[in-house]
C-alpha cells in the first residue's frame, strides 16, 4: 500500500507543481499587461525633466559607465534640452535617431536641443572613450505620446 501511495505521489506531484506554476504566471503576466496597457494610454507615465518655457528640460549625470537618469522619458514633438554634466572623466552621448552628439570634459555641463519628433525607445550611448566599461555605458530615450 505504501509502495501504490508513493508512486501515485510521484507522479501527480509534478503534474500539481507544474499546473500551479502555469497558473500564476499567467495571473502574473496577465497583471504586467494592463500595467503596460496603462502606460501606453499615457497613465502612470513619469516624465523626467520638467518644463521651462515650453522646453523639457532635463539634468543628465554622465559618469563611469551610466547615465543618470535612464530611461529618459519625454513626451512626442516637445523640444528637449539636455543639460550633460560629467562627473568624473570625459564622456559623450550621443542619440544618432536625433543627431545628438556632445561630447562633456571631466567636471564640465553641456547643453544640446532637439524635438522629439519619432515615437519609440531610441538607443543612447557615450560617444567619447571613458575607460574599460565605455562600450556598456548605454541608456534609453523614450518617446511616448501624449
Amino acid at each position: 500500500m505504501k509502495k501504490l501511495f508513493l508512486l501515485v505521489a510521484v507522479l501527480f506531484l509534478p503534474v500539481f507543481v507544474s499546473s500551479y506554476c502555469y497558473a500564476t504566471d499567467h495571473i502574473g503576466r496577465r497583471h504586467h499587461k494592463s500595467r503596460l496597457q496603462q502606460k501606453k494610454a499615457g497613465e502612470g507615465i513619469k516624465l523626467s525633466g520638467k518644463l521651462e518655457d515650453g522646453i523639457r528640460v532635463i539634468e543628465v549625470k554622465a559618469s563611469r559607465y551610466k547615465f543618470d537618469p535612464d530611461p529618459i522619458v519625454v513626451k512626442l514633438g516637445e523640444k528637449v534640452r539636455l543639460v550633460v554634466t560629467s562627473v568624473d572623466v570625459a564622456h559623450g552621448i550621443a542619440i544618432q535617431e536625433f543627431n545628438v552628439k556632445l561630447s562633456i570634459s571631466a567636471g564640465k555641463t553641456e547643453r544640446i536641443e532637439f524635438v522629439a519628433d519619432k515615437q519609440g525607445r531610441f538607443h543612447a550611448y557615450c560617444s567619447v572613450y571613458c575607460g574599460p566599461g565605455h562600450g556598456r555605458m548605454q541608456g534609453i530615450l523614450k518617446v511616448v505620446e501624449d
